[in-house]
């Protein structure tokens, strides 16, 4: 269970990326749920996880994109 904390940092992690269009960030707010998961907490550290894997070329390919997008109409996005 996520508690407000948890959002907070995840919201400060996305908001580190500050640029980035809707789908680049969804894209960052998917990878960052992820990896908080998993164990990182610090938003800086998540953020720079993120910016690092969101420009790569496995993240930016067209069936990574689709996997996001999919997600997120299906109500799997963090929806931090």
């Amino acid at each position: 269970m996520m508690l407000e904390p948890d959002l907070k940092a995840m919201r400060h992690a996305i908001a580190l990326n500050d640029g980035a269009d809707e789908v680049e960030e969804e894209l960052l707010a998917w990878i960052i749920f992820r990896y908080y998961k998993r164990g990182p907490k610090d938003p800086e550290h998540l953020a720079g996880i993120a910016n690092f894997l969101a420009s790569s070329n496995i993240f930016n390919s067209p069936p990574a994109r689709a996997k996001v997008a999919a997600d997120a109409c299906h109500g799997a996005s963090p929806g931090v």
